[in-house]
């Protein structure tokens, strides 16, 4: 049996979005996922059809 392996990339705050101190984005083709500093879930979104608003405000409603 083959395993599915996901890539994902990191986003943070020096890579041109707004996000609170030590929260990053992880993402790939399908999935953009919003961690914590210490690596814990805020939450995901579709990657084909998220909003970029939606996903800052997620993050700066949960880092409130």
């Amino acid at each position: 049996m083959f395993g599915l392996v996901r890539t994902f990339h990191k986003v943070d705050e020096h890579n041109g979005i707004w996000l609170p101190f030590g929260y990053y984005l992880e993402y790939d083709a399908e999935l953009l996922i919003m961690r914590r500093p210490n690596g814990s879930f805020v939450t995901a979104f579709n990657a084909m059809d998220a909003d970029l608003f939606e996903v800052e405000l997620a993050v700066w409603e949960d880092a409130d």
